[in-house]
């Protein structure tokens, strides 16, 4: 049922007999800023009633100025601005903590949650003063039907008397063990000064004057003041003029507070103000007649003088009382024992004797405690494992942590060695040890076997210990107890075995290894006189494969952020539609966005990273078609001339990256002639034989279509024409041109599978010439509906996208558009959502994800569960992800990033629009194939070391093995749980959990699963009890991986 605004009368809403409720009533809302209560939103007027009826501190804002409404235990935290407070902005009630609200309110609104601030400091006037407080604060938004913020309950607990105690408390605790080491008045005040001078928030500065009979007092101790301090004489005497007068300080009774408000030369205290108050504290016992000292400590301006405050003073020249009397005492008692000492010496050796044990109680009473749970602290944490047995019986008395996790035993306390171990068998018979010891020897054994069943039905586990069995005699040379100490060498007495078994190969793998080094150097001897030509030409192809990955991984993040930013720029128009002034500043935005588009694709294209869209079309065609635009680009002061041949053939290229490269190559002809000259632009058909092959090492022989572009410019000279299609290179002068024409022609020509080709005589102009794929398909039908109107629809769609910037800006534009859109940050997200069986219409998904499953696993595993589903790729950059041969398979779709809200709107809707392919699981892009022998096997790859797991998926792969990759053993599990696996490949030594423990918990689920692990020394225990697997030791070479592979795999 639907209730209106009107339906709660104002007796319903402050309901209760309460004094707030009351007051409410009573009160004139209509006049307020936030008008009649009939009028509320239904929200805060069903928070009113919860807050009138509640006993926590409570209190709402509502309204325009956030007008504070309350409940009755409120009133305290308000104190003297009670009833005042009530229906006022907060900012006028709080002025004080206003910029901390307004900020929690601020972070509500942002994200409709509510806010948590635990023990939360603030400096609050409640008094006609400001006081130091301490609150536990819950902001809650309070949302209406409409689904935005009505108003926020405050939720609060005063937490400034807990928090004080506990700090006084901590003061008090560090005074005590500081004191606990003081036997003397000097330690005495050295510990008061360490203790006080950490706590200025209590103490903003102290003094403490000893008095010595009738004469001056002397400061002892001083803290939070320089020496020489006005307000701190050395000597205090009737003539020094500060308040704590002599007078006072040989008082006896309660702690008396003084004004210092008037004081100079006062330090300020920890909280940033001036102290308005001190206290003197006597020192003194309850019997006693005069005081011993007096502590003056100034007081917190922010605390108030009460009770607590007293009170934790007094405790405080407590122990500083207690603490003197017990180095005096301890004074005396020196200078006592000096006095008896003396006399035992004249009188009798039994008195000196009595006299020196009196002395070391008396010195060792206050230590004894302390050092004995000292040497049970060193017990419990000691490396070696170590243990008490009564002699009689064998029941242990006392066992640390090491021995209990040795023998798998928690519970060994008042229990005997045979009843509580007996799943333990020892390598020697307790029996034969007992014996030693009965005859005063104690017993030393190394490399003890002990073997232990940790489980009921497990395999006993062997360890290896070097362990002594000391016999402990009362002081009749009775045997009372046997002392067990010892330290677990299993892992060393493993690694020594292994050091031995390599030793007794190493002379044989040592011969082995100088027979095949000196076969391979003179291998190399033979092969160095053909590898001297190679190597110039390897070493610039590497040069250009290092600066295409490089330009990749910029384009890819590149056109990231410019996808975030003509998103963005794209939703803005709409909110500013009509506005003539933004509309053309957001034009000139999206204008920068496309040439950087522009530049990021002349990246790719040099780069050869760039998904071609490869189709058979008619470059004389797309070149006739291209005049006028040639034309109006080079200006009419160069003559273009066009000479295509009738009998020109198909060529198969990406007719968009055709068009860009001729223009590239036409604009950089116009700027060598300077705006004016002849341009010559020709297309016939050609034929590369051998001998160009012999010249040109990558190209292949065959039929091409050449296009060529002749310009009558100043040319280039010979010595730089190798540089010609190197990035960034440029004859031009400085701010002109980026470098990355000739190098993105260069790149899709290449990508392309053709061949470029460059003449240029200095002076005289120059050509080049594009071999391109000839092809004898038919041509195909080019559509351009760049002009079609921008369509939506409401089918459900399924983004995902790693970027959080881009996956927003996208969600919101297909959501702008009228698709329901689901989200996902990774592969496995994106699968969850899919098991729970939610209807996708399309996957929109970018190439690149993170985590062990990639894209084109994704739709395939999506396919499996949803097998009418589209499929639309997006990227920045492939990194030969869908296109491992620079080239889209058919029935593959891709969006290149940055991309536009028309061009999105009109990709979407052409593939929705779409009827369902039978080849659509054909088409789904997977990595190229190779030849092999068998059917393709998946290997789980676990290593932590990058390197040497980049290293060896590339040999993995290389031997026709599918590959998964994991890096730690939690991470392989993961990967265990996503898709079956015939092979584990993995490290022994792993972070967390190890590659041994790994392989348990994969042979649990599969026990025929194959095993492979690395090492570099270590070995895989017997007890392991994994039956049958190999370990390669590293570093191994791709022959010994290969060999593995082949006796795991049959």
């Amino acid at each position: 049922m639907t209730v209106s605004r009107a339906s709660y009368p104002t007796s319903a809403i402050f309901i209760g007999t309460s004094e707030m409720a009351q007051q409410m009533r009573a009160c004139d809302w209509s006049t307020s800023p936030i008008g009649a209560p009939e009028t509320w939103p239904d929200a805060i007027k069903v928070t009113i009633r919860l807050m009138l009826t509640s006993g926590f501190c409570m209190s709402l804002m509502y309204g325009p100025e956030r007008t504070l409404l309350y409940n009755d235990a409120y009133r305290q935290l308000l104190g003297h601005r009670h009833p005042w407070a009530l229906g006022r902005p907060t900012r006028e009630v709080w002025p004080e903590a206003w910029p901390m609200i307004e900020a929690r309110i601020r972070k509500i609104e942002e994200g409709l949650v509510g806010t948590w601030d635990e023990d939360r400091p603030l400096l609050l006037d409640r008094g006609g003063q400001l006081e130091e407080t301490y609150h536990t604060l819950s902001y809650t938004p309070v949302i209406g039907e409409s689904g935005r913020i009505e108003g926020i309950l405050t939720i609060i607990k005063d937490e400034s008397d807990r928090i004080i105690s506990e700090r006084r408390m901590k003061l008090l605790w560090e005074l005590s063990s500081a004191l606990a080491l003081a036997d003397d008045q000097r330690s005495v005040v050295a510990a008061v000064e360490t203790t006080l001078r950490h706590h200025p928030r209590d103490l903003p500065f102290s003094l403490l004057y000893l008095l010595d009979g009738d004469g001056p007092a002397r400061l002892a101790g001083c803290t939070g003041l320089t020496p020489g301090h006005p307000l701190a004489p050395e000597r205090l005497t009737k003539a020094c003029a500060v308040p704590w007068t002599l007078e006072r300080l040989r008082r006896i009774g309660g702690v008396e507070v003084i004004d210092i408000s008037d004081l100079p030369n006062r330090p300020t205290a920890a909280c940033g103000a001036l102290p308005t108050r001190a206290a003197l504290v006597p020192l003194a016992s309850r019997d006693a007649d005069r005081p011993v000292g007096t502590l003056v400590v100034s007081l917190n301006p922010y605390r108030a003088a009460d009770k607590a405050y007293l009170h934790f003073l007094r405790l405080l020249a407590g122990k500083i009382t207690a603490a003197l009397a017990s180095a005096a005492t301890h004074a005396a008692e020196r200078r006592r024992a000096a006095t008896l000492s003396e006399a035992a010496r004249r009188r009798q050796q039994a008195a000196q004797s009595l006299h020196q044990a009196n002395v070391r109680l008396t010195s060792e009473m206050a230590l004894r405690t302390q050092e004995r749970d000292q040497l049970r602290l060193l017990f419990e944490q000691a490396p070696s494992f170590m243990c008490l047995l009564r002699a009689d019986d064998l029941v242990y008395e006392l066992a640390n942590r090491a021995y209990e996790d040795l023998v798998a035993c928690h519970d060994l306390i008042g229990r005997s060695v045979p009843e509580a171990l007996p799943h333990v068998v020892f390598g020697v018979r307790l029996e034969t040890m007992m014996d030693v010891m009965r005859r005063g020897e104690a017993y030393i054994g190394r490399d003890v076997a002990v073997e232990v069943s940790r489980a009921p039905g497990q395999q006993p586990e062997t360890r290896f210990v070097n362990v002594i069995f000391q016999p402990i005699r009362d002081a009749e040379g009775t045997l009372t107890h046997v002392f067990i100490e010892g330290h677990d060498v299993t892992e060393q007495k493993r690694a020594e075995r292994e050091l031995q078994q390599l030793n007794e190969t190493l002379e044989h793998r040592v011969a082995q290894r100088t027979a095949e080094l000196a076969e391979a150097l003179e291998r190399l001897k033979r092969e160095s006189e053909e590898r001297t030509a190679a190597e110039a030409a390897l070493r610039h192809a590497q040069k250009l494969e290092a600066l295409g990955r490089l330009t990749g991984g910029i384009a890819h993040d590149f056109n990231n952020l410019l996808q975030v930013i003509s998103g963005n720029l794209q939703l803005l128009a709409s909110t500013v539609s009509g506005n003539p002034r933004a509309e053309r500043r957001i034009a000139n935005a999206l204008e920068g966005v496309t040439r950087g588009s522009r530049l990021a694709a002349q990246l790719l294209a040099f780069g050869r990273r760039q998904p071609l869209e490869a189709k058979a079309v008619n470059v004389g065609r797309l070149i006739l078609n291209m005049d006028d635009m040639l034309r109006r680009t080079l200006g009419q002061a160069i003559e273009i001339r066009l000479d295509i041949a009738e009998d020109l053939g198909n060529a198969l290229i990406d007719p968009g990256q055709f068009e860009n490269a001729l223009l590239n190559l036409a604009i950089n002809a116009r700027d060598a002639m300077e705006g004016e000259g002849r341009l010559l632009i020709e297309a016939r058909n050609a034929v590369l034989d051998e001998d160009d092959t012999c010249r040109h090492g990558e190209v292949k022989p065959g039929r091409y279509v050449m296009v060529g572009v002749t310009d009558t410019g100043s040319g280039i000279a010979p010595e730089l024409l190798d540089q010609v299609f190197e990035p960034f290179f440029s004859t031009k002068s400085a701010g002109k041109g980026t470098g990355l024409g000739l190098s993105m022609v260069h790149g899709f020509v290449k990508q392309s599978g053709g061949h470029v080709k460059i003449d240029s005589t200095v002076g005289k102009g120059t050509t080049v010439r594009l071999y391109l794929p000839y092809v004898l398909q038919g041509e195909d039908v080019l559509v351009d509906n760049a002009a079609a109107p921008v369509p939506g629809g409401t089918e459900t769609i399924l983004v995902v996208e790693d970027d959080d910037e881009v996956r927003e800006t996208t969600v919101a534009l297909l959501r702008e558009l009228g698709y329901r859109v689901l989200q996902a940050s990774d592969a496995r997200s994106a699968l969850n959502i899919l098991a729970n069986g939610t209807p996708v219409d399309l996957l929109f998904t970018d190439v690149v994800l993170p985590g062990p499953l990639h894209s084109p696993e994704l739709v395939r595993l999506a396919r499996e569960r949803l097998p009418r589903i589209k499929v639309l790729f997006t990227s920045g950059y492939t990194e030969n992800v869908i296109v491992p041969d620079g080239r889209l398979d058919p029935g593959v779709d891709l969006l290149t990033k940055p991309y536009s809200r028309e061009a999105l709107a009109r990709k979407i809707r052409a593939m929705l629009s779409q009827p369902p392919r039978p080849e659509t699981e054909r088409a789904l892009p997977r990595p190229p194939a190779r030849p092999r022998s068998r059917p393709e096997r998946t290997v789980l790859l676990v290593e932590d070391e990058a390197t040497i797991r980049a290293w060896t998926a590339e040999m993995l792969s290389e031997l026709g093995y599918a590959v998964v990759e994991a890096d730690s053993a939690a991470s392989a599990i993961k990967a265990l749980d996503t898709a079956p696996v015939d092979l584990l490949f993995t490290d022994i030594k792993l972070p967390g959990a190890s590659g041994i423990d790994l392989a348990r918990t994969a042979r649990q689920r599969c026990p025929e699963l194959p095993l492979i692990f690395t090492s570099g020394g270590e070995g895989v225990p017997a007890s392991a009890g994994l039956g049958r697997y190999i370990t390669l030791l590293k570093p191994y070479s791709a022959a010994e991986l290969a060999d593995a592979l082949t006796q795991t795999i049959r």
